[in-house]
């Protein structure tokens, strides 16, 4: 059987591609693995309060606004 001399640059490739492809799906769902992974799961703590200038679901306020 032949192999061309350009299959390991091509199998290179291909094991880079999907060593990043892993890396970067790890680092979009972060958050989510992180949680899966923690002895806590947070059912008993309390929710932490909103910041200024915002509202109960953390969404921004604009002060600004005229409800006129």
């Amino acid at each position: 059987m032949y192999l061309d001399p350009g299959f390991g640059g091509m199998l290179v490739q291909i094991i880079v591609a999907v060593v990043a492809a892993g890396g970067a799906t790890m680092f979009a769902f972060r958050k989510k693995l992180r949680a899966a992974f923690s002895k806590d799961k947070g059912e008993g703590q309390a929710s932490t309060p909103p910041k200024a200038g915002q509202d109960s679901e953390g969404e921004v306020i604009d002060v600004l606004a005229d409800d006129n």
